[in-house]
């Protein structure tokens, strides 16, 4: 596990907008939530209700705007923001990916992987280095689903990942179904990719489904974890010891009652395996 401190342990729940109030009313026995915080930013009716939420859970926060492998200036506004939901909320878990999401003052509203090379190493550490320091804490960075590979491309995924917890003390969010995803498109084997992480910086574990679209799989995050997904999971946990788990489901949202089935599944993996270390 990631030397970071979290508050969030066992398996949780991505917290969507579509089940805040049930959550709220019902006070489901979920042990944390993870939220897009960027959703959250511009205060509101949203902010105040997951301030009622954070009353009772812990929370992990995830991202999508930090935009650590473009070129462009780090966007302070932004930054100062997250830090003061940080301050505020307190979160178990900050989390980014590992790409870059604008170009030219163009938004591509995607999650863009960089070229795995000598130079975007360099570039993306200094940029996580920079969040870190406005944040006073580490953050965990995302492995990408990706449907393309860069030519010039001087090392895997893995190790580009490896070098930036290298050099910037960063951990790692393990996303199980991307991982699987570039397996399945790009034949670059799960196996290998999980030989060559370094999965004691790994703070946490997504667990998500697919859809397949023209005979590719396409991380949609809109169905239930496949069975092969949930093999590759026990495989780590009981290699690896528990990992603070999430079901991540972003659209075509079923009733809360799905999700925290796919919750329970992911808790007695991790339950079956909590001594091995």
């Amino acid at each position: 596990m990631a030397d970071i401190d979290t508050l969030c342990q066992g398996a949780g729940l991505g917290l969507r907008s579509a089940h805040l109030r049930e959550v709220l009313r019902t006070k489901p026995a979920i042990p944390w939530f993870e939220v897009h915080v960027c959703n959250y930013m511009g205060g509101g009716l949203s902010r105040r209700l997951l301030e009622q939420v954070a009353q009772d859970y812990p929370l992990s926060f995830h991202g999508v705007s930090l935009n650590l492998g473009g070129t462009a200036p780090l966007d302070r506004d932004y930054l100062q923001t997250l830090k003061a939901m940080v301050d505020q909320f307190k979160p178990g878990l900050i989390s980014e990916h590992a790409c870059f999401t604008q170009q030219a003052a163009v938004h591509f509203h995607d999650l863009l992987p960089v070229p795995f090379t000598d130079e975007a190493i360099r570039h993306m550490a200094s940029r996580i280095n920079q969040v870190q320091d406005q944040l006073g804490r580490s953050i965990l960075v995302e492995n990408l689903s990706r449907y393309y590979r860069y030519p010039d491309a001087g090392y895997s995924e893995a190790i580009f990942l490896r070098e930036l917890c290298e050099e910037t003390g960063c951990g790692l969010l393990l996303d199980l179904n991307n991982a699987y995803v570039n397996q399945q498109n790009l034949g670059e084997t799960v196996h290998d990719f999980l030989a060559d992480l370094p999965l004691e910086r790994v703070g946490e574990v997504h667990l998500a489904g697919f859809s397949e679209i023209e005979g590719r799989l396409i991380d949609t995050h809109a169905s239930e974890v496949s069975t092969d997904v949930w093999q590759i999971y026990a495989n780590v946990i009981q290699e690896h010891g528990a990992i603070p788990t999430l079901i991540e489901w972003d659209s075509q949202l079923p009733e809360f009652s799905v999700l925290n089935q796919q919750r329970l599944q992911a808790e007695a993996i991790l339950d079956a395996h909590a001594e091995v270390v």
